[in-house]
């Protein structure tokens, strides 16, 4: 499987501003050189040796996910407003003549996990055809609602595309092209879902929008089964830990138990993810700094080869 990031933030899209644009120009130049800027080899060394958060953006897009298969069958997993920008992309491929097909998993149908459907121009051409998985209970009337004329402009069925839905059951076992999928639900309001994904021995799950605490961490049992082994765990990050501590029930984790959760589970990759709309890039640096300690500091016996990413826009994996 290979997978791209579209969308990474959580709860509300968030634009990189001008003024944030301006204080990253100034910090750059603060630190170069007049050996940085000779000529282009240079200044490309330079931008190199920058961290993260001054040499890219980690992105203001909400849940977006593109997963191909070893035969490049494609599935998206949620609509935030990243999937405009990866339905740009697919005019490219034949769904700009009509000639696509693609299946959408959704995780559930908060606003920062369809919001950038109706902006999805493959939906609106004739002849493309989707077909879109849920295990939260009609899919196709939460999604007709957001087209709702007090809501947008163009109706569900305005978009000339065909869409299929299928109705899963939680903890149900079921094949999409060569994958087998399952999933588990999470602790969040109002319900949500994560998916398990399985190609040739190879696991991915995604598990965004799931609340675990510290206190909770002697009773997960069926999640340490449901995760064990994966090759990558995209996981919830959503608050830091201390504030995680003062958000008691608003359905999200922090770095430190998602590090916990995947060294017991022996997972092999964990990416951080659903990031607060809040966190500067700069924030998120310091998010993935103190998880990348803490996961030394909890490997006493030096014994885990958990590694850890964070997720932005555009981060591709191959599993």
């Amino acid at each position: 499987m290979k997978v791209k990031f579209w969308g990474v933030r959580g709860s509300i899209a968030t634009p990189v501003k001008g003024h944030t644009f301006r204080d990253k120009l100034k910090r750059i130049l603060s630190y170069a050189t007049p050996s940085d800027v000779i000529d282009e080899p240079s200044v490309d060394r330079f931008i190199d040796s920058l961290p993260f958060s001054l040499s890219h953006t980690y992105g203001g897009n909400t849940t977006c996910l593109e997963i191909r298969t070893k035969n490049n069958d494609l599935v998206i997993v949620d609509a935030g407003t990243g999937i405009r920008e990866l339905g740009v992309k697919l005019l490219s491929e034949g769904y700009l003549e009509g000639n696509g097909s693609a299946s959408i998993l959704f995780t559930h149908t908060h606003w920062d996990h369809i919001q950038g459907l109706p902006f999805f121009i493959p939906f609106f051409i004739e002849g493309n055809e989707f077909h879109i998985h849920a295990i939260s209970d009609e899919i196709e009337q939460r999604l007709r609602y957001q087209h709702n004329e007090r809501h947008f402009p163009v109706t569900f069925d305005g978009m000339d595309a065909t869409k299929k839905f299928y109705q899963h059951q939680e903890g149900e076992s079921w094949p999409l092209y060569n994958l087998q999928i399952t999933s588990k639900g999470m602790k969040h309001p109002g319900g949500s879902y994560s998916y398990r994904l399985e190609e040739d021995g190879k696991v991915l799950i995604f598990g965004s929008d799931a609340e675990f605490r510290s206190d909770d961490m002697d009773d997960v049992e069926s999640y340490l089964e449901y995760f064990q082994g994966a090759d990558v765990l995209i996981f919830d990050t959503q608050y830091t830990f201390e504030e995680q501590l003062q958000k008691i029930d608003w359905g999200h984790s922090s770095a430190s138990i998602a590090t916990d959760i995947a060294m017991r589970a022996g997972v092999k990759k964990l990416i951080l993810f659903h990031h607060d709309p809040s966190y500067s890039d700069e924030k998120l640096d310091e998010v993935f700094l103190r998880a990348l300690r803490y996961r030394e500091m909890m490997d006493v016996d030096n014994t885990s080869e958990l590694e850890i990413k964070i997720a932005y826009e555009g981060l591709e994996l191959e599993i």
